[in-house]
C-alpha cells in the first residue's frame, strides 16, 4: 500500500492562495478555526480577518492624510514660487532682484539668512555681493563637490562665505549655482537649526529659482 504523500504548511498556504473563496458556506468550520493574537488569546478567523482589514483600513486612512499633507504643502509652495518668480519678471534691475529676493524668501518662505553671490568684476552697490577673487570663487565651487546644488550641515566658516559674511549664527543651507552665459553666482538660503536643511532634501525649488535667475540677470541693467 503506497503511502499518502504529506501535506506541508507551504501546501495549504498556496491551496488557499489559489482558492480564496474555499471557506464560502464553510461557516461551521470557519467558527471552529481559532487565531492566536500577540496577547495569547485566540478569536475565530472571522474575527481575526476583521481586525486585519482593520488595521489596513487605518494604514490606508494614513497614506490619504499623508498624501493630502504633502498635496496642500506642495500647494502652497507653487502659490509662494509663483509669486516670486512673477516679482522677479517684473524687476527692472539687479537692486529690484535683490529686494525681490528678500521679500520673498523672509516673507514667505522664513528663511533666517539668505544670499545671492555675484561672480563678477564689475562694481555693484550694497546690498548686492559681489565676489571678484578667483581663489574665493574656486573655494565655494569645491563646496558643491562637482554637483548643481547642495543641501545640509557645513563648516561654520563655509556657511558664512556661502552667505557672504565673516560669520554667522546660520547651522544649514541650501544653495544652488547660477550658470548664466554673462553672469554667475551663487543662491544660498540658510537656517539656524541645525536639522532644518539635510542632505536628503529634494533641492529642485532652488535650481528652478537659479535658473530663473541665470535668465533674468543677464536680461536687465545692474542698476
Amino acid at each position: 500500500m503506497s503511502q499518502q504523500p504529506r501535506l506541508t504548511d507551504a501546501d495549504v498556504m498556496q491551496y488557499l492562495q489559489d482558492h480564496p473563496d474555499f471557506f464560502i458556506g464553510k461557516d461551521d468550520l470557519l467558527a471552529e478555526l481559532r487565531i492566536p493574537h500577540n496577547t495569547g488569546a485566540a478569536a475565530s478567523l472571522v474575527e481575526r480577518q476583521l481586525a486585519v482589514h482593520r488595521q489596513r483600513n487605518v494604514e490606508l486612512r494614513q497614506r490619504l492624510s499623508d498624501l493630502l499633507e504633502n498635496a496642500r504643502r506642495n500647494d502652497q509652495l507653487f502659490g509662494k514660487s509663483r509669486r516670486l518668480v512673477l516679482a522677479l519678471t517684473e524687476a527692472e534691475n539687479w537692486l529690484a532682484i535683490q529686494a525681490a529676493l528678500d521679500d520673498s524668501l523672509r516673507k514667505d518662505f522664513g528663511v533666517d539668512a539668505w544670499a545671492l553671490l555675484h561672480f563678477t568684476e564689475r562694481q555693484l552697490e550694497q546690498p548686492l555681493v559681489v565676489i571678484r577673487s578667483g581663489e574665493m570663487q574656486r573655494t565655494l565651487h569645491r563646496l558643491f563637490k562637482g554637483h548643481r546644488a547642495l543641501c545640509g550641515q557645513l563648516a561654520k566658516d563655509d556657511i558664512a562665505r556661502l552667505l557672504g559674511t565673516s560669520s554667522t549664527e546660520a547651522r544649514s543651507v541650501a544653495a544652488a549655482q547660477i550658470r548664466g552665459q554673462s553672469n554667475s553666482g551663487i543662491l544660498t538660503v540658510a537656517s539656524n537649526d541645525p536639522g532644518y536643511y539635510r542632505s536628503s532634501m529634494d533641492t529642485l525649488f532652488l535650481d528652478y529659482i537659479a535658473d530663473v535667475l541665470a535668465l533674468r540677470l543677464a536680461q536687465i541693467p545692474v542698476s
